[in-house]
């Protein structure tokens, strides 16, 4: 039995927003330096900046939704299949960021990204 089409679709939306939030988060986290405050008070400092961020609010939106949407995937996918999935957002995230952020991703990333896909043709793509 493969994954039904409502299983497929809310997996891509979940992962579609995973990795927006993250990106928001680091671009939102990129846009300011550390506080120059010594411990608890640049802990906090720093906190309250981020939290004041647009790009940060908008990613902790976007995660909040990601876990919602992971949880109607989670009630109609068994967790054997699902959570081994789940790591597709290491490769989404890798791309973005690549992509959108400039990051230099490494060959060793790369082959990485090889072996998780492999493996999540290996679990996720057929189960009886």
């Amino acid at each position: 039995m493969l994954l039904s089409l409502k299983s497929v679709s809310l997996f891509g939306i979940a992962m579609v927003l995973d990795t927006l939030g993250n990106i928001l988060f680091k671009k939102g986290m990129n846009n300011f330096a550390a506080s120059p405050l010594p411990g608890w008070g640049g802990y906090w400092a720093n906190c309250k900046r981020a939290l004041s961020s647009k790009d940060i609010t908008m990613g902790g939106i976007a995660v909040v939704l990601e876990a919602i949407v992971w949880l109607a995937f989670l009630s109609i996918t068994p967790l054997n299949i699902a959570a081994p999935l789940s790591s597709a957002s290491n490769i989404f995230i890798l791309l973005a960021s690549a992509w959108f952020l400039k990051e230099h991703v490494s060959s060793k990333r790369w082959l990485g990204v090889t072996l998780i896909i492999t493996g999540m043709i290996f679990v996720g793509g057929d189960y009886a």
